[in-house]
C-alpha cells in the first residue's frame, strides 16, 4: 500500500507541474492535439478553463502531497482512507472519459488515458485486497 501511496502521490505531483505548461497555448495545443491526440477538436483554454486548470493543479499538488505524506503518517486507518479515495477519484475520472468519448470531442489518444486509469485502479484495488 505504501508503495502505491508514493507512486500515485509523485505520478499526481509530478502531473501538476506538467500541467502548469497547458497555460502556453502553444503547448497546450501540442501535447493534447498533435503528440497525443487526446482532443479532436482544437486545444483552447478560455477564461473559465484557465480557473478550471488552476483549480485541478492545485487539487493534483495537495492530493499528491496528502499521499506522499501518508506513508510517514504511521497510521494505517489514514493510509487506507486515501487509497480508498484515490480509487474512488479514479473510478470517477475513468467514468468522465468514458462519457467523453461518447461526445466525439475526444481523439484516439484517450485510449491512453483507460490504459494509465485502468493501471491506477487495479494497482490500487490490489494494495486493497492485499491490505485487507
Amino acid at each position: 500500500m505504501e508503495t502505491y501511496l508514493q507512486a500515485l502521490g509523485w505520478w499526481n505531483f509530478g502531473g501538476s507541474l506538467f500541467m502548469l505548461g497547458f497555460f502556453h497555448k502553444e503547448f497546450g495545443k501540442k501535447v493534447m492535439n498533435e503528440w497525443t491526440g487526446i482532443f479532436a477538436t482544437p486545444f483552447v483554454l478560455d477564461y473559465w478553463g484557465k480557473f478550471w486548470m488552476g483549480w485541478a493543479i492545485g487539487l493534483n499538488i495537495f492530493f499528491g502531497a496528502v499521499n506522499i505524506l501518508s506513508v510517514h503518517w504511521c497510521m494505517r486507518e489514514m493510509q487506507l482512507l486515501c487509497l480508498l479515495f484515490d480509487l474512488f477519484s479514479y473510478s470517477v475520472f475513468f467514468a468522465l472519459v468514458i462519457w467523453g468519448t461518447k461526445t466525439k470531442h475526444l481523439g484516439k489518444g484517450v485510449y491512453s488515458v483507460y490504459l494509465i486509469f485502468g493501471i491506477w485502479i487495479s494497482w490500487g484495488a490490489y494494495s486493497l485486497y492485499s491490505t485487507l
